[in-house]
Formats: C-alpha cells, structure tokens, sequence
C-alpha cells in the first residue's frame, strides 16, 4: 500500500536531506513504509510507476529503499526495477501529464529530476541513459531542460536526445556540473 510523499513522512524527510523539492501528488512517486527487499530487508522505500513515454501505459515498477537522512538503506542495491518488465521507452512522471504545457524537465534518475525541479517544473525521470538518448520529441513540447549527468554515457545520452529535439525545432537547454549529477552537486553544496 503505497501513500503520496507528504511532509513529515519518512519519503518527504529523505527527498528534503537530499536538496530535493517534493513532487507533486498526482505525479507517478509514491513511497511504502515497510517493502520487502530481495536480501530480506524490510524498510521505507520510493515507489515509482515507470510508464511508456508515449502510450503512458504501464511498465514496471522502480524502488528505491530509503533512510529519512537521506541516505539509502544499507542494501544491495539500494535500487530495483520489477524483474521480467520492460523498462525501455519508459519514463517516471514525477509531475503529471497535464503539468506539461509549455516544457519539460528531464533526467536519468529522480533525485536528479527533483534537483532540476527547484529551477524548472515539470520534471521527469528516464531511469538510465538509454532512455535519455532515445527519448522521443513530444508534440506541444516547446522547451526541453535536459539535467545531464557528468559522466561517459550520460554526456553522450543528453547530447542525441538534446540534437533530435533541437532538429525539431525545440528550444533545448543542457545543465552542466562538476559533480556527477544536480543532486550531488546540490548536496555537495549544502554540506
């Protein structure tokens, strides 16, 4: 039984100690107070609905087992996707489809995604940089904000997804940072 992200819960206390704004609750992150882990470990944990980019239909399912300070829980790996799913072409809608007016957040992770939010809302999460690169231009889109992560694959995701865009003619920005990612970097920061 998952709940939305809510101030005072362990999920808000967690995004808030990673210098993350919280996603709204119509958006597709939700948290568990007590999910099982594969190793047996049982803790709080971010839930998310990964869902096809363009047909919005469901695909997995992405866990993050969490601590309220703002740390992972001490499992490995403290990240899973839902065995036996796919989970390419998929995205996680931290805000919802209807946020999406004018632009468009987006990153590989969502810690990353929800760094990127405090400077522009709404932000998705594409879980990894395959489906940064492959991410499709998406009708009524104008501006597309690309959190790219600081590292080989990263780098080279943001730069065909922000070309492909840009050939659409949409406005594309890209962050850069010398941490590997906006939520290190703010986190870094703030320390």
């Amino acid at each position: 039984d998952c709940h939305p992200i809510l101030h005072g819960t362990v999920s808000a206390d967690y995004l808030l100690a990673r210098r993350c704004a919280l996603p709204p609750e119509e958006g597709h992150l939700r948290w568990h107070p007590a999910l099982r882990h594969p190793t047996g470990y049982t803790g709080p944990a971010l839930v998310a609905l990964v869902t096809d980019v363009v047909t919005r239909q469901f695909l997995t399912l992405h866990r993050t087992w969490i601590r309220a300070d703002g740390r992972k829980a001490d499992v490995d790996p403290p990240r899973l996707l839902l065995g036996g799913h796919r989970k390419q072409g998929g995205c996680i809608r931290l805000w919802p489809d209807e946020a999406v007016t004018h632009g468009l957040a987006v990153t590989e992770g969502i810690e990353t995604a929800l760094s990127l939010a405090h400077a522009y809302q709404p932000a998705w999460s594409l879980i990894d940089a395959s489906n940064l690169a492959a991410l499709p231009v998406l009708a009524g889109v104008e501006v597309l904000v690309i959190g790219a992560d600081n590292d080989v694959a990263g780098s080279a995701a943001a730069e065909l997804c922000a070309r492909r865009w840009a050939d659409a003619s949409v406005e594309v920005l890209v962050t850069r940072q010398p941490a590997n990612d906006l939520n290190d970097t703010l986190v870094e920061v703030a320390e």
